[in-house]
């Protein structure tokens, strides 16, 4: 197995080669958009299996939990990922007037060749590092074909419609405590149900049960903790981690790679950013 990250303005991206790894349940805060090149990607996403293969496009909203790997266990599989800021992609649809918010994409797998074969080569320009006025105009008229094809209403981030109101809750108190130890009973009292509804309905809204959902926030801090230049033992401290092996166990089962691997792609190319 290949993989390598990097991150050219403000977007990171990814290509591994005959992979056999098998992600965790996760979380992106951005969009994930991939394009297999060999053989085929399983995953769980919104409550239902998707195969991905070569001429079909990957599209999974932020905050939307899924697993992957390869669609048939024993077989390998190549693919290329690129991690959308929503910020990026409003600002670059509102320009290109598709809309006025980040848009909800209904599909994970969306099959469309030509779109496809668009966002391959759009990954392998800047891969070989092809000037930043090709690669931007590459990447604006991609999103937005993307939008016009395939885009729905504005997304609501993390929360699904109909979401329970003590669910909220402890989203937000998670959000603003999730390095902090926390008891099931206590988050059940804060949503005024009991433990067991409050995993059902947690699951249903987010996709994740709690524990997991904080241990998204909590690899999503550490994450921009290193990037900023943190050793990744302090920054496994003050992201709730227990040390920093507790970091790297589920910082590979979610990224595929250690934090040390991750930052060594990606911090080698950081004056591109």
């Amino acid at each position: 197995m290949s993989l390598r990250y990097w991150r050219r303005d403000g977007i990171d991206f990814l290509r591994s080669e005959t992979s056999t790894h098998r992600y965790a349940r996760h979380a992106h805060e951005e969009y994930a958009l991939g394009i297999v090149e060999a053989g085929a990607h399983g995953f769980a996403a919104r409550g239902r299996r998707w195969t991905a293969v070569p001429g079909r496009l990957i599209v999974v909203n932020p905050d939307d939990a899924h697993d992957g790997g390869p669609a048939e266990r024993g077989n390998v599989y190549s693919y290329r990922m690129i991690y959308v800021d929503a910020g990026v992609m409003t600002a670059a649809l509102g320009e290109a007037g598709v809309g006025t918010g980040a848009p909800l994409f209904a599909e994970a797998v969306v099959d469309d060749a030509d779109l496809s074969a668009r966002f391959l080569d759009l990954h392998r320009s800047i891969e070989a590092g092809d000037a930043r006025l090709e690669r931007d105009t590459a990447m604006m008229t991609a999103l937005a074909a993307l939008a016009r094809r395939h885009g729905g209403g504005a997304a609501v981030a993390g929360l699904r419609p109909g979401c329970h109101r003590g669910v909220a809750r402890v989203v937000e108190y998670l959000a603003e405590n999730f390095a902090e130890e926390c008891a099931l009973a206590d988050l059940a009292a804060l949503a005024g149900i009991n433990r067991f509804n409050l995993l059902r309905a947690f699951q249903r809204s987010l996709g994740l049960p709690p524990h997991q959902y904080q241990t998204q926030l909590r690899l999503r801090h550490a994450r921009r903790l290193m990037l900023a230049g943190e050793a990744p033992a302090m920054a496994a401290v003050a992201a709730g981690f227990t040390d920093q092996s507790h970091l790297i166990r589920k910082f590979k089962a979610a990224y595929g790679v250690t934090p040390g691997k991750y930052l060594g792609h990606v911090g080698r190319r950081r004056a591109l950013q």
